[in-house]
């Protein structure tokens, strides 16, 4: 192409011969500049973060998040100012993706009526189980056991968008519904009380549920969800950087600051000033 942007090509005999090996990638600058390409790309953020800019919108990558990228998407990876960011991604070509979509019952349509690729987060065990499975293929010699192996882990990897695979339905029900409920900025805005509300339980067992379900604190995982709405925010609204830790939820606005700069690497300000006038 033309016009800056490197366009990726990938058939399924690619795969095939390469074994289906994911790419496992280390810092913003050993990944592609602007590029888009022929096929299905998932990957999965396993530590650190970045900023994905794609069709001219931003999305915010944190440890866990999972990526479908479209063949139309045109995409790339900005650094943060702290340059941590470790990610394992692979091709899909489209007959492929076509097959995991009849497999697991589902209309691509689900996948790709959105203007952004489909995203969600990964915590604890699952995360683990994910990365995993992603990074074994990388240590299959043969090339068509590892493309088999990937043949059977990508339905795995898609089916997370949606549904409860096996690592996930070990979960509750109740406790699924509680943290799509809590996907509503209404809700992780509102805070613990909120999820205390939703979730109708003691805060000793809503506790202990994320500690064995997600590996995290339920403080952790609402302000998570906080810090992600304020890096969009600065982004892509005009909002006065001192209002901004009131509109996410939060009540001090140092202790918000503190939460901003260990996640992003740079304060509120710094973060709107590097990033906002590139997408």
């Amino acid at each position: 192409m033309d016009d800056g942007i490197t366009q990726l090509r990938f058939t399924e005999d690619e795969m095939r011969r390469s074994g289906g090996q994911a790419l496992h990638q280390f810092g913003v600058t050993s990944t592609y500049k602007t590029h888009t390409h022929d096929f299905y790309e998932l990957f999965l953020v396993l530590r650190g973060g970045a900023v994905h800019a794609v069709n001219s919108r931003t999305q915010m990558l944190t440890e866990g998040s999972l990526v479908l990228v479209r063949p139309w998407d045109i995409h790339k990876y900005e650094a943060l100012e702290k340059d941590e960011f470790e990610i394992v991604n692979i091709g899909i070509p489209e007959n492929v993706f076509l097959r995991i979509c009849g497999y697991l019952d589902v209309e691509r349509d689900v996948f790709d009526r959105s203007p952004l690729p489909p995203s969600r987060t990964l915590y604890g065990s699952v995360l683990r189980d994910a990365g995993k499975k992603l990074l074994e293929s990388g240590a299959m010699a043969e090339p068509e056991k590892g493309y088999r192996h990937m043949l059977s882990v990508l339905p795995y990897m898609v089916g997370l968008f949606f549904t409860a695979p096996e690592a996930i339905s070990r979960m509750p029900s109740w406790f699924l519904r509680l943290t799509e409920q809590m996907d509503q900025p209404e809700n992780f805005i509102a805070g613990l009380p909120r999820l205390l509300s939703l979730a109708n339980i003691s805060q000793e067992h809503l506790t202990r549920s994320f500690r064995r379900h997600l590996d995290i604190t339920p403080t952790a995982f609402i302000n998570g969800k906080r810090l992600s709405f304020a890096a969009e925010l600065l982004l892509t609204e005009d909002i006065l950087v001192v209002d901004l830790y009131e509109r996410c939820g939060f009540n001090s606005q140092s202790y918000f600051y503190r939460l901003f700069t260990q996640r992003y690497g740079c304060s509120p300000k710094a973060f709107r000033e590097m990033y906002r006038d590139r997408f």
